[in-house]
């Protein structure tokens, strides 16, 4: 049997490494003298048929849901994705924040500082967020808080808009400095898998990317100088109106999915 040259062989290996990887990162061109390396603790292709317990929790440490409640029995591994179902409890009748349950997943540790973190995520396409975001004990990161389908007719355009927020609470939530921001997508949210995506620079500075382009860079209002945790999650924001029962209980719709999600940091080259 002829053999196949070792040089063809590993080219054969960097062309096809999006297959190794799910898909290929668009991280961002490095400072000179510095390249990317895996945050392997907040980094999972979701290919099992479960959670990872060493990086992953299946609930909020400190929160239990707005208008709604994290349940961990709301989230799953499957078919190559982290699944996070919002549906409503066995029995109710009526849609309200003691009914509905939603789901979050937690890195196993506050450990996300500065670097490049991304996720794959097709929305849930129902009137609750599908969230990706950070957070320490005075500092928040919201790469999304997109919601699919807005039951309240005034708030239609949301569900094709990036939602993007930062916000610095050091002094308390009731003096919170924020940077929210609308970035207008090419489909809706809850239609299609995006990449979504946060450079948190430095102590000042985040850039936040959409499918590898860069979308806005945000002078933070504060100096983010402390390690944060990684979330997931799903919640009912009244504003943007409440699910229907109908759409809690379609599993077609009612689930935010998760393909990846990788994080990046800076080394010394």
């Amino acid at each position: 049997m002829k053999k196949t040259p070792s040089f063809i062989l590993l080219l054969t290996l960097v062309l096809n490494g999006n297959l190794l990887f799910g898909q290929k990162s668009n991280l961002p061109e490095p400072p000179k003298g510095k390249k990317w390396v895996k945050i392997e603790a907040v980094s999972d292709e979701f290919n099992g048929k479960q959670l990872d317990s060493k990086k992953w929790i299946p609930y909020h440490p400190y929160w239990t849901g707005r208008n709604s409640t994290h349940t961990p029995s709301n989230v799953s591994v499957d078919n190559g994705n982290l699944q996070l179902k919002s549906t409503l409890r066995n029995g109710a009748s009526d849609v309200k924040a003691e009914t509905v349950t939603a789901a979050c997943v937690t890195s196993k540790k506050r450990s996300c500082y500065y670097g490049y973190y991304e996720a794959k995520i097709k929305c849930s396409n129902i009137s609750m967020t599908s969230a990706f975001w950070f957070q320490g004990n005075y500092s928040e990161i919201d790469v999304i808080e997109n919601l699919g389908a807005p039951s309240k007719p005034e708030r239609n355009g949301v569900k094709d808009t990036m939602m993007i927020n930062t916000h610095y609470f050091k002094k308390g939530w009731d003096k919170d400095l924020n940077t929210p921001i609308k970035y207008k997508m090419p489909k809706p949210a809850g239609s299609t898998y995006n990449v979504y995506a946060v450079w948190w620079k430095d102590a000042n500075t985040c850039i936040f990317y959409l499918n590898g382009k860069k979308v806005s860079e945000v002078e933070l209002r504060g100096p983010f100088k402390e390690k944060q945790y990684l979330f997931f999650d799903t919640e009912v924001f009244t504003w943007q109106g409440w699910p229907t029962k109908e759409s809690l209980l379609d599993d077609s719709k009612n689930t935010m999915m998760v393909d990846w999600v990788r994080g990046w940091k800076l080394v010394n080259n």
